[in-house]
């Protein structure tokens, strides 16, 4: 994209103010952080570009977050992949996005903290269709009025207000429980790190809620798995992977997405990462987990070897 003229020192300042918030933005809406790269740093060439035509240059940080989710909202439209019901996210082994705290927090928005990258809330996020997505994280994430989330989708604050709403329901259907602890119980994964080294069928079915789900994220390259409900059924999952993998597995507890996660690496390959654990926990036990194994994903992490 060329660029017709120099920036303003006020254009640039805003700029960097927002660098930081405006990639949390692109990577909350796309789940990708090859994703957010490429469309934050379009949405700031975009903002250079047409900076001459902007009528009010006060509000360059409001103009700025407008461009970028009107850049993330076309690479959705022209992606439309269909996700299937095992597909995760690109995991942040090292998150460093602002916090976002309202002085008047909507009574509402209670779905999503205002600094939240947890793994949980944004895997969900990836269910609901773009532009209520969009509507969402602008309101209850960044604060942003129902107003100027109507200016930024090109809506009245009304049809704004009825998007952020259909998300908050779509969104609490994907995450399937929302009575769990803010962010995952440090001693059950604790707990979970020292089921895998023993490889204790029974120290893990003692870790899990009676109403425990979980799913595996194996890679588009791979036929998707369902998710699977109850300590039974995941307990089968566990003992499965278990006989595939007879050799030693090496897990390690990493803080992914802000939150602690497990990292599991096979020593006898070198190293390579086996995938990755996260977990929602609730009155001492697993509620969800999510098990990321798409070798890309996992490739972003420090760069790690992966084992595919």
């Amino acid at each position: 994209m060329a660029l017709t003229s120099l920036p303003s020192r006020s254009l640039l300042a805003a700029i960097e103010r927002n660098r930081k918030r405006v990639w949390g933005l692109c990577y909350r809406l796309t789940g990708s952080r090859q994703d957010a790269d490429d469309l934050a740093q379009e949405a700031i060439a975009r903002a250079i570009e047409r900076e001459e035509g902007l009528a009010h240059k006060d509000a360059l940080d409001g103009w700025l977050f407008r461009i970028a989710t009107t850049v993330c909202l076309d690479q959705l439209r022209r992606d439309r992949v269909e996700r299937q019901r095992s597909s995760l996210i690109d995991p942040l082994d090292e998150p460093d996005l602002p916090a976002f705290t309202s002085t008047k927090p909507d009574p509402e928005a209670s779905v999503i903290l205002r600094d939240d990258v947890r793994f949980a809330v944004m895997a969900a996020l990836q269910w609901l269709p773009a532009r209520q997505r969009a509507a969402l994280v602008l309101h209850e994430v960044y604060g942003w009025p129902l107003e100027e989330v109507g200016k930024a989708l090109n809506v009245n604050a009304n049809a704004a207000k009825a998007l952020t709403n259909r998300a908050r329901s779509r969104l609490a259907a994907a995450r399937r429980r929302l009575d769990v602890d803010p962010v995952a119980d440090p001693r059950v994964v604790d707990g979970l790190v020292r089921a895998i080294e023993t490889r204790s069928a029974e120290a893990f079915t003692s870790l899990l809620d009676e109403d425990v789900w979980g799913v595996i994220d194996r890679g588009m390259r791979r036929t998707p798995v369902k998710p699977v409900f109850g300590p039974r059924a995941l307990t089968r999952m566990w003992i499965n992977v278990g006989r595939r993998r007879p050799e030693p597995m090496r897990p390690r507890v990493a803080r992914i997405n802000g939150e602690p996660a497990v990292v599991i690496a096979l020593p006898e390959s070198g190293g390579a990462v086996w995938g990755t654990l996260h977990i929602e926990t609730r009155n001492g036990r697993i509620a969800a987990m999510r098990v990321l194994r798409d070798p890309r994903r996992l490739a972003l992490l420090g760069g790690a070897e992966t084992e595919a």
